[in-house]
């Protein structure tokens, strides 16, 4: 390659590396860190007792579902693993414990249910006289919503209970369990797995209270159309006209149908609401799990735990104190075995930590690739193949220079075959890597990721800056004479006898 080639690659190089960090510098895009280095929520969660054989393609949902509520919740890069039936989260950045695991946690069976009778919680006595008293029993209990009630039975659920807002802007007030009604349901009429679309929005009566609007699919509307047709043929004010709308067990609301509703017609058009008795933040997440899909068994949290990251910090300290020492004692000993091009080693290395960690940074914002503790230990087993690749360049330009060509020839020649030596050994590196990427979990894939991102880095920067840098160092006639720069040590052959032979 002739100078000036090797000129406009370097130019090209060193342009586009400026391109990547005025980028990076102009949007102010902060890398992603993980877990371990700026702290959040770590959860373990296992499925609960009772709930027979579950398969891998349950769980493999599960771990799908809980994803898309995280995703949505705009936690940057979750790890979400499955380790046999336990599923870990890990959750880089929450603060907000209790937010965290409702939304992870949270089965959200919705169920639309025909309501059959009241049980009011003064009495227990029915409000119908056609419905046997067992049926009301004791007042509600937390306990009750773990059970899951069969979906083609009637099933008694009690249904929360709220005070209106005392003032204009107060959310409403929950009342006790133990005032909560108790109703007698009919079988499942409109599943979840109907539900097309659900959002947050304010009460368009009130302007005060946030609901739940739902959109439901074609199969979905047409069974809410048919049930609601059915409740409007019975009498006004009779509970038989009230539809409930049940959620994970508990009846969160069970409006009548409304009197201009036509009897065996019903509600067109596949919508409903759910009126939430909390406020906005309350009807978010409630939209944002039901869109997300209800998670199809029920899940009991093994550990759920704040990690503070200030053990991360502790260790990123020292890992950078280590790589610090080490890239020291590389630079002496490169300066010591090959002088000024020795030195030149440190700006190849620094021109790869530069790529590397722009990369780095642009992907966690691209493609939500998060920076972790195992990410910098791949990042800095990398520096010391970017470093081999160096020597094996210098080695290789000493011997082509020991075999007497000149040293333009030798630097031309020794890149021939040191990128194959290169290339074969970062090809069996990055192999490695997206292997144990592929069949790793959790931090190791981090570590993975890295390892094979910084050998693809190592390998561009050897055909591009590391050549060019050398090529026109070895082309510039008072570089190559220089006793400092060192493109002579270590190459010259010592003088053989001369002299008539001994007799």
């Amino acid at each position: 390659m002739g100078k000036g080639k090797l000129v406009a690659v370097l130019v090209a190089s060193l342009l586009a590396v400026s391109a990547l960090w005025a980028t990076i510098l102009g949007l102010r895009l902060p890398p992603r860190l993980g877990l371990d280095l700026q702290g959040g929520v770590s959860a373990n969660l296992i499925p609960a007792e009772g709930q027979g054989d579950i398969d891998q393609e349950i769980l493999d949902q599960t771990v799908s579902i809980i994803r898309q509520r995280v995703d949505a919740l705009g936690v940057g890069e979750p790890d979400i693993a499955r380790q046999g039936e336990t599923i870990q989260v890990q959750l880089p950045g929450v603060t907000d414990q209790e937010q965290a695991r409702d939304v992870i946690g949270r089965t959200a069976q919705l169920q639309f249910r025909p309501v059959l009778d009241i049980f009011p919680p003064e009495t227990g006595t029915p409000q119908t006289s056609e419905t046997a008293t067992a049926a009301a029993g004791a007042a509600c209990d937390e306990r009750q919503d773990d059970a899951v009630p069969p979906a083609d039975e009637e099933v008694t659920l009690c249904e929360r209970g709220v005070l209106p807002p005392a003032a204009p802007g107060d959310p409403p007030v929950e009342l006790p369990r133990d005032q909560w009604n108790r109703l007698l349901l009919g079988p499942v009429e409109v599943g979840g797995s109907d539900l097309a679309n659900a959002r947050a929005e304010v009460d368009q009566a009130t302007g005060l209270r946030w609901d739940v609007a739902l959109e439901l699919t074609g199969e979905g509307a047409q069974r809410f159309a048919d049930i609601t047709g059915r409740l409007a043929c019975n009498p006004e004010g009779s509970p038989q006209r009230q539809l409930a709308i049940v959620l994970d067990n508990v009846v969160e609301s069970a409006p009548p149908i409304a009197s201009e509703v036509v009897c065996d017609q019903g509600i067109q058009g596949g919508r409903a609401v759910i009126s939430v008795g909390g406020g906005e933040a309350e009807a978010r997440d409630l939209a944002l799990i039901l869109r997300a899909g209800a998670l199809p068994i029920q899940l009991d949290f093994g550990t759920f735990q704040s990690v503070s990251p200030t053990l991360g910090r502790n260790a990123l300290n020292a890992g950078l104190l280590a790589g610090g020492i080490g890239l020291l004692l590389v630079a002496v000993y490169m300066i010591f075995l090959y002088r000024g091009i020795g030195l030149a080693t440190m700006a190849e290395l620094a021109m790869f930590g530069l790529v590397t960690y722009g990369l780095i940074i642009v992907l966690g914002h691209v493609a939500g690739f998060t920076l972790t503790l195992a990410g910098i230990a791949g990042i800095i087993v990398s520096i010391g193949i970017a470093a081999d690749s160096s020597i094996i360049y210098r080695e290789r330009y000493r011997d082509e220079a020991r075999a007497g060509r000149t040293i333009r020839t030798a630097a031309d020649h020794a890149f021939t075959k040191a990128f194959r030596t290169n290339l074969t050994g970062n090809t069996v590196s990055f192999l490695a890597a997206v292997v144990l990427y592929l069949l790793a979990v959790g931090p190791v894939r981090g570590f993975a990721f890295t390892l094979g991102l910084s050998t693809l880095v190592d390998t561009l920067l050897f055909a591009t800056f590391t050549r060019s840098m050398f090529g026109l160092i070895a082309r510039n006639p008072r570089l190559a004479r220089s006793p400092l720069v060192g493109l002579r040590a270590g190459v010259t052959q010592p003088a053989k006898p001369t002299g008539s032979a001994t007799p």
